[in-house]
């Protein structure tokens, strides 16, 4: 079963994406979204202490791969100087040793598409997307480990975007836009650990509730809070080359530590030998977990947003 989470999105022509005046949509200030599993609307979490992402050897046609993994390594560090304090997850970033890949692996990866916006095999992705982010959980309503991340691992667009780690002195490829790494993986990271859009993107039914149990609100509405439209999972980059999600906000920061902050001693790190290196292997079967379970793959994507609208990837 798959459902997708419109991506981050390119800046909207002609449009201002913090709205101005008086905010006609209600949004507490310390709400926040989390993805929840689809047969029971389950918050999913990793019920691991230790989650570490690693970039896959093939690296970027655009960034040299010592560069890719320190911009990782940073992106990991705009969350985890804020959130370490809970203590709940440890986030943290190995630089690229073997050939990764989208699979439920229980290897958390960085992919670089460089040739075709798509999986091998499957259909191409939303070409908006600078990145996208597929999260692999038990989905088992009623049972023991319902929710639980297995895997979860970050696609990036190198076919329609140059990244870059200097976005002010880059210099797009032609037919492509400038996308800064360490902000599209800084957002992705927040889909790795359970967060959601910070926005309404049309991809269900109807609106997904915040943490206070209130709907969130449209993307589609031109008159978005800045509480929504700052906040690192909000869906669209405000520009070219944008830079602003790498600053987490409260709302961000709220979402993981609210729910791995009680967990805080509770769960256990689980390394696995992988090609002569230790690793975290959120992947194997823990004590506790059904021995048979649904694995849903959910895509958050990141999409540079050149109109006010929202789409599947």
């Amino acid at each position: 079963m798959t459902r997708s989470v419109a991506p981050l999105r390119a800046p909207l022509a002609g449009a201002v994406l913090v709205a101005l005046g008086i905010v006609l949509v209600a949004h507490p200030a310390d709400a926040y979204v989390r993805t929840t599993t689809e047969a029971s609307g389950v918050p999913v979490q990793w019920n691991e202490h230790c989650v570490v992402v690693t970039v896959d050897q093939r690296g970027s046609k655009d960034v040299p791969l010592d560069q890719v993994d320190d911009a990782l390594a940073r992106a990991v560090s705009n969350w985890t100087k804020y959130t370490s304090s809970c203590n709940g997850i440890a986030l943290a970033s190995r630089p690229a040793y073997k050939v990764l890949d989208v699979a439920a692996d229980g290897l958390p990866a960085v992919i670089f598409r460089n040739e075709m916006w798509q999986r091998p095999g499957h259909a191409p992705h939303d070409p908006s997307a600078i990145g996208l982010t597929t999260v692999m959980y038990v989905n088992t309503p009623g049972t023991v480990g319902d929710g639980t991340i297995l895997d979860a691992d970050i696609e990036l667009n190198n076919v329609n975007y140059t990244f870059t780690t200097d976005p002010a002195n880059a210099v797009a490829r032609p037919g492509t836009q400038v996308a800064d790494l360490e902000n599209t993986l800084t957002h992705e990271l927040g889909h790795v650990q359970g967060l959601a859009h910070t926005c309404w993107d049309h991809v269900t039914a109807t609106p997904p509730l915040d943490n206070n149990g209130m709907p969130i609100p449209d993307c589609n509405d031109p008159d978005l809070p800045p509480l929504v439209t700052d906040a690192t999972m909000y869906p669209y980059a405000s520009m070219e080359g944008e830079t602003s999600k790498r600053n987490i906000t409260p709302d961000d920061v709220a979402g993981v530590c609210d729910v791995y902050g009680p967990l805080a001693g509770k769960l256990g790190c689980y390394p696995a030998i992988d090609g002569g290196a230790c690793s975290a292997a959120p992947g194997e079967r823990r004590a506790g977990l059904p021995s048979l379970f649904a694995i849903v793959v959910l895509a958050g994507a990141l999409v540079l947003a050149r109109r006010r609208r929202c789409s599947r990837s």
